[in-house]
Parts: C-alpha cells; sequence; structure tokens
C-alpha cells in the first residue's frame, strides 16, 4: 500500500527552515526601521541647523534665550520643540520647523554652547533625543552653529 503525503519529519524540517528564515527576516526589518526613524532626526536636525543661521543672518543672534540645558527628561524646558508642536520662544523664531504629530525624536535648542559644551557666544546647539517607548528610545544626536555633528 502507497501512502501520499508528507511524514512529520518533513514537517518539521519545512517549519524549523520557515521559522529561520522569519527570524532572519524580522531582525533585518528592525534593523532597516531604526536607521528609517533615525534619518528622520538627522533630517530635522539639518533643518534646525538652516533655519537657526536663516534668523541670525536676519536679526544678528540666535533664537532663544541663553541658560537653557537641554536633557531627556526635562522636555517642559523653555526651547524644546516637541513632537507635534513647539514652544512660545521658538515656535515665533522658528516657524518652519514643525517636526510633525507622531514622530520618534524631541528637539532642544542650546544658545551660546558649541558641540563639547563649552561657551561660544554666539553659537548653538541642536540636540534630538529618542522619544521614549519608541525604537529610538535613548538615541541622542546634536549639532551645533559650525555643523559639527555626532551622525
Amino acid at each position: 500500500m502507497k501512502r501520499n503525503g508528507f511524514t512529520l519529519i518533513e514537517l518539521l524540517v519545512a517549519m524549523s527552515i520557515v521559522a529561520i528564515l522569519a527570524a532572519i527576516s524580522l531582525s533585518a526589518y528592525v534593523g532597516v526601521s531604526k536607521r528609517a526613524d533615525r534619518s528622520e532626526a538627522y533630517t530635522n536636525l539639518e533643518a534646525l541647523k538652516l533655519l537657526e543661521d536663516q534668523f541670525f543672518a536676519d536679526a544678528g543672534r540666535y533664537p532663544n534665550p541663553s541658560g537653557i540645558t537641554c536633557a531627556k527628561d526635562r522636555p517642559q524646558n523653555v526651547g524644546y520643540i516637541r513632537q507635534g508642536g513647539s514652544t512660545a520662544d521658538s515656535a515665533e523664531a522658528l516657524p518652519n520647523f514643525r517636526p510633525g504629530a507622531g514622530g520618534n525624536f524631541s528637539y532642544c535648542i542650546e544658545n551660546n554652547i558649541d558641540f563639547n559644551g563649552a561657551a561660544l557666544v554666539p553659537c548653538f546647539r541642536a540636540r534630538a533625543f529618542g522619544n521614549s517607548d519608541t525604537r529610538v528610545d535613548g538615541d541622542t544626536f546634536a549639532i551645533d552653529c559650525d555643523n559639527e555633528r555626532n551622525f
């Protein structure tokens, strides 16, 4: 009597091959998604630098008061530009910067400071902080008036 069909071993081998391929593709997808989310921050930081430079060319100074310290755990500080909106100072000075709701990063601008934290007048540092509960939580990127960056 001839039996048609698959044996249990053949089914287990096929299932294990499919599981291995799924695990490889899932890890590749997560890596590509994280890179895409980070490119959002890179683009927005470069846009912030351009807007800051335009403001400086018009007003002879950078917007936002000095003395602000950017920190991920202090998103209510003046000078923060959060996803979907901005603070009064930043909105008045940089009306064209709108990172959009649902973004993965929050942005902050510090005045009279360079990339390494030393006082440099006039200068600024724009920073992006990965929002909590996103793939980029914990990521921090920065750019300053001299176009020094960590990305």
